[in-house]
């Protein structure tokens, strides 16, 4: 079952400074969520940040627009939404869940086991609170036909990206692989060189093969407001120098 590309919705969902001590400190980072709008029901990737403290708000300066405000200018609620999955449970990217009792929400296992130490999240707002209704796999997995979880590890332990089939081809929702889509097209580059035996230019993780499969034709990121296209150009052989 394929989604009419138009029905995936970007989500502004503010923005925070990179802090002092990490590459790019000081630099704005937007948060990006997503809709899906697909005949099965309403699915939401990401749900945005938590509520706000005094520790966050010193370390990351964040400019919040909450899920359900967001929802909201599209003339929907909490209520409207029938599937969410979170590429992982940060609390920018997952800190909305417990506006959403009863959803299913789906999260790779390994992502739940990191997710439960301390400082990797705050669990009352992202997956311990009332009414939770975790789906937990194992790997790649179908939320309704043409829309399927696939694991990207990295960022965290249990990273997951979505992948839409649309009128127009596979759409990737990234979340966040990598901060960039410059970070990702370059690791996209590196696969694609490795695979037709080309000289390397870098590494990629393992992971990129099966997105290489997948073959998108859009990329979109939770924290780059970019789109990258398919890139059908052709690699050629390199020049003997």
């Amino acid at each position: 079952m394929k989604t009419d590309i138009s029905r995936i919705r970007r989500l502004h969902l503010g923005y925070y400074v990179i802090p002092e001590g990490v590459l790019d400190a000081g630099q704005p980072l937007p948060l990006c969520g997503y809709l899906i709008e697909h005949p099965a029901g309403r699915i939401l990737f990401d749900t945005g940040f938590s509520p706000i403290d005094e520790t966050v708000r010193q370390r990351f300066a964040p400019r919040a627009r909450l899920i359900d405000d967001a929802l909201a200018a599209l003339s929907l609620a909490p209520s409207d939404i029938d599937l969410i999955a979170n590429c992982h449970l940060h609390a920018d990217h997952a800190g909305g869940n417990s506006c959403f009792p009863g959803v299913p929400i789906y999260v790779q296992a390994a992502e739940l086991r990191i997710a439960r130490d301390p400082g990797h999240t705050y669990p009352e707002y992202t997956f311990d609170y009332p009414d939770v209704r975790l789906e937990v796999v194992d790997g790649e997995a179908e939320l309704v036909p043409g829309v399927r979880l696939v694991p990207t590890p990295g960022h965290t332990a249990g990273h997951q990206a979505l992948v839409v089939d649309t009128t127009d081809g596979p759409v990737l929702l990234a979340g966040q692989v990598f901060n960039t889509a410059s970070e990702f097209g370059h690791a996209a580059y590196a696969r694609r060189l490795a695979r037709q035996r080309l000289d390397s230019v870098g590494v990629f993780p393992e992971w990129m093969s099966r997105i290489d499969e997948l073959n998108p034709t859009r990329t979109l990121f939770a924290h780059d407001l970019m789109v990258l296209e398919r890139d059908e150009s052709d690699l050629g052989t390199p020049m003997q120098i």
